[in-house]
C-alpha cells in the first residue's frame, strides 16, 4: 500500500463487485434510465436528473470521468458514507449503483 493510502485499482473494483454480488448495493442497468439531463460538473465526474424506467419521479445519476485508483477510492469511501447516513432527512438517499455502457462505474 502506498502512504496515499490507495490501494490497488482491483481492490476497489471487486469491493463494487463483491458488494453488487451480496446485495449490499443494488444494481441498476444504465440503459432503464431515460430523459438525461445534465445538473452540473466537478473534478471527478458529473451530476444527471434522469427518470428510470420504473418510476415517475427523478433521480441524480453521478458519473465519473475516468476510473483511476483516487477516483475508485473516493467512489466507495463515498457509497460507504452515504449507506451509514441513508436514513437521515436531510441526506440524499443512495439508492444503487450502475455502470455506463464502457463497463465503468
Amino acid at each position: 500500500m502506498e502512504e496515499t493510502g490507495l490501494k490497488e485499482p482491483n481492490y476497489y473494483i471487486n469491493w463494487l463487485e463483491k458488494s453488487i454480488a451480496d446485495e449490499y448495493l443494488n444494481y441498476y442497468e444504465y440503459s432503464e434510465f431515460k430523459n438525461l439531463k445534465p445538473i452540473g460538473n466537478g473534478s471527478f465526474g458529473s451530476v444527471v436528473r434522469a427518470n428510470w424506467k420504473n418510476a415517475g419521479n427523478f433521480f441524480a445519476l453521478k458519473t465519473f470521468k475516468n476510473n483511476c485508483n483516487t477516483t475508485l477510492k473516493e467512489l466507495v469511501n463515498e457509497i460507504r458514507l452515504q449507506k451509514r447516513v441513508d436514513f437521515h432527512e436531510n441526506i440524499i438517499r443512495f439508492y444503487g449503483i450502475t455502470k455506463v455502457e464502457n463497463g465503468k462505474f
